[in-house]
Parts: C-alpha cells; structure tokens; sequence
C-alpha cells in the first residue's frame, strides 16, 4: 500500500529525528518495556550523558512527535509516542509474516 505524501513527509521527518547514536540510545531505553517513562534526570543517569545535551535530543523527538511528554510537579515524563506513524511502519518493516 503506497503513502500520500502527507504520510511521507511525516515518515521521513521522524526518522530525520531518531537519526542521532544518543537518540536512538534514548529511543531504546524508553522502549525497553511497553509502559516505560522516564525523567530527564533518570535518562542521564542510566545513559551517562549531560543533561543540556539530554534536554537537547528529547526536544527534537519531542518536536517531531516521536515522544510523549507528561509533567508532574517540577517533572517531565517521556515516553515513546506508539501512535506515530513511523513506530508502525518500522513494525511492519520487520514483521515476518
């Protein structure tokens, strides 16, 4: 089945986004389980990186609708956005029926 060129753009856009070793690094931590969030605090520190640098990357996912964010009190929660339509593309790339 072919995609517009809406559905296109979107597509190329995000992987545009996820295309960073820190962010794909992110991207896997948070898609370790099916309900993972986790804070920008939490991220550094199971991924040894910086915070600005951390803050950085997850704007851009952010911005790109890769992940979903989730304030509580002075924390922000992110997690990956399952309804972006490149998560079920790349599924359907390595589906193996």
């Amino acid at each position: 089945m072919r995609k517009n060129e809406n559905e296109l753009m979107l597509i190329s856009e995000s992987l545009k986004a996820m295309a960073h070793p820190d962010r794909i690094n992110i991207l896997s931590l948070l898609g370790q389980k099916e309900k993972v969030r986790f804070s920008v605090t939490q991220i550094c520190d199971k991924l040894k990186l910086n915070q600005p640098e951390v803050s950085r990357h997850l704007s851009i996912l952010k911005n790109k609708g890769v992940l979903l964010f989730e304030r509580e009190g002075s924390n922000i929660y992110y997690s990956l956005n399952k309804d972006n339509i490149v998560f079920s593309c790349i599924e359907k790339l390595f589906d193996k029926k």
